[in-house]
C-alpha cells in the first residue's frame, strides 16, 4: 500500500470517510463543504495501487491529512505537522491499515526534514501504541456571569465587533505578546481567517477592547450555546487573549455583562498551570475541569534533538526505544557546546547513560514533563548524574498548544 497526496478527483471520496468516521448519524446522504480546511491542510489517501498506476477512489484503503504549522519549542520556531482526518471505512477495519499509513506518514514526514508531529487524538492508547505521547492538559472552567465582577475592570476604553479584513495586523500582534508560551502556533493569514474569524459563514463572536488612545488590546472569541441540561444558554468562550492583565479584566467584564442573555460563562480551553480558579472569591461557585490535550512525537531523533536550543553545556549518550521508526529505535549522542548541538546515532548503547521511550523523549524535549516524572512513571531510566544532566538540557516549560485541529 502506498501514501499519496490525495488528487483533487478523490476529494469527495475523502470527505465520505471522514464524514463516516467522525459524522455518522448524518447518513450518507452528505454534501462536502469547499471551506471544510484552512491553507494549512493537506490530505493524503493510503492507496492499494502500486506506485507507478494511476490510483481511483475506490482503492482508497484509509485516509488522513496534516496541517502544516509552525510551532515555538524552546524559544524557537520549527515545523511540527498537525495530524487529523484519520479514518478508515468499515471494509477496511482490522487489518493493520491505519498503522501502516501513519507508519508510513512518518517516514514521509522524515524524508522532507520533519522532525515533529502533534495531533488530538480520538484515542489516547491508540495514538501511544504509536509514539505519540501528551504535551498538556488543560482546563475547563465554567461560572455564572456575576463571579466575573470580582476579576473585570471598571468601565473604560471600548468595544467592537473585529474582522479578518481590517484587523489582522491588530489581533495578530495581541496574539503574538500572548501566547508566547512552548507549542504555541505561528498563525498564518489563512488559519485566522478560517479557523478563528471561521471564513464565509462564521460560527462565533470575535469582539476586541481598544484602550481610550484607539489601540486594540485584546480580543475574545466566542458563541452561545444551549446547556446540556437544557436549562438556558451559555456563553462559550473559545479564546480570550490580552496583551496585559488590564486589557484580560475589560474583556472578562464584557463576558460578565452578558448575564441578561446567559446562566454561565464557559472559559473553554485555559491553561492548567494558569490556576484559572485561584483569583474568585468563592471558587465553590465556579466548576473546573482538567483535561487531556494534544499529543506529540519526534519523528528523527537525530534531527530533532540538533535543531532545538539548550541552556547548558553537556554530553549524554540516550538508548531510544521507538516501536515504529527502526531510525530512532538506536543509542544516540547528544553534544551541546558553545550553543551548538550535534545528536547522531551509535553504534552500541550498552553503556548509555539514559533509557527512554520516543513518547517520554517527546514530552522532554518539548518541556512538558521533567527527568524526574518520566522516570518515575517506568518510561525512562536514569539516575545520577545522568538525571541532572537531563534536566539542565530539558528542564521543564509552559507547554500549552492553543489550536483545535
Amino acid at each position: 500500500m502506498h501514501l499519496r497526496t490525495l488528487p483533487d478527483a478523490h476529494l469527495d471520496a475523502f470527505s465520505e470517510r471522514i464524514n463516516y468516521a467522525f459524522r455518522p448519524t448524518e447518513g450518507p446522504n452528505w454534501d462536502r463543504d469547499e471551506e471544510d480546511h484552512p491553507d494549512l491542510f493537506t490530505p493524503f489517501g493510503f492507496y492499494e495501487t502500486p506506485p507507478e498506476a494511476t490510483p481511483e477512489a475506490s482503492d482508497l484503503t484509509a485516509v488522513c491529512g496534516t496541517y502544516d504549522f509552525t510551532v515555538r519549542v524552546r524559544g524557537e520556531w520549527h515545523r511540527m505537522p498537525g495530524l487529523a482526518a484519520v479514518a478508515s471505512p468499515p471494509e477496511t477495519r482490522r487489518r493493520g491499515i491505519v498503522a501502516r499509513m501513519l507508519d508510513s506518514l512518518l517516514e514521509r514526514h522524515r524524508e522532507n526534514d520533519v522532525a515533529l508531529s502533534t495531533l488530538w487524538p480520538f484515542e489516547y492508547p491508540f495514538y501511544r501504541r504509536f509514539g505519540w505521547a501528551t504535551a498538556n492538559n488543560y482546563a475547563r472552567l465554567t461560572v455564572p456571569p456575576e463571579q466575573l465582577s470580582a476579576v473585570a475592570a471598571d468601565p473604560a476604553g471600548s468595544f467592537r465587533r473585529l474582522s479578518a479584513d481590517e484587523d489582522l495586523d491588530a489581533i495578530r500582534a495581541v496574539h503574538e505578546s500572548w501566547a508566547t508560551e512552548s507549542l504555541a502556533v505561528k498563525r498564518t493569514e489563512g488559519w485566522w481567517r478560517d479557523a478563528v474569524f471561521g471564513g464565509e459563514e462564521p460560527d462565533s463572536f470575535v469582539y476586541g477592547w481598544e484602550d481610550d488612545a484607539g489601540r486594540l488590546r485584546g480580543y475574545v472569541v466566542y458563541e452561545f450555546e444551549e446547556r446540556e441540561d437544557g436549562d438556558g444558554r451559555r456563553l462559550n468562550v473559545r479564546e480570550l487573549a490580552a496583551a496585559d492583565e488590564e486589557a484580560a479584566a475589560h474583556l472578562r467584564r464584557f463576558c460578565r455583562d452578558h448575564d441578561s442573555q446567559v446562566e454561565e460563562v464557559r472559559f473553554a480551553r485555559l491553561p492548567e498551570w494558569a490556576r484559572p480558579i485561584d483569583a474568585y472569591p468563592d471558587p465553590r461557585a465556579a466548576t473546573l475541569e482538567i483535561r487531556p490535550g494534544p499529543m506529540v512525537r519526534i519523528v528523527d531523533v537525530a534531527s530533532a534533538l540538533t535543531d532545538v536550543s539548550y541552556d547548558a553545556e553537556e554530553s549524554v549518550t540516550l538508548d531510544v526505544r521507538d516501536d515504529r521508526c527502526e531510525w530512532n529505535d538506536a543509542a544516540f549522542r547528544l553534544d551541546v557546546t558553545d550553543g551548538d548541538a550535534t545528536c547522531r546515532r551509535i553504534e552500541d548503547g550498552g553503556d548509555a547513560d539514559c533509557e527512554v521511550e520516543i513518547g517520554a523523549l517527546s514530552q522532554l524535549l518539548v518541556g512538558a514533563r521533567t527527568v524526574e516524572e518520566v522516570v518515575r512513571a517506568g518510561d525512562a531510566s536514569a539516575g545520577g548524574e545522568a538525571a541532572r544532566t537531563l534536566e539542565r538540557l530539558f528542564p521543564r516549560e509552559r507547554t500549552f498548544l492553543r489550536e483545535q485541529f
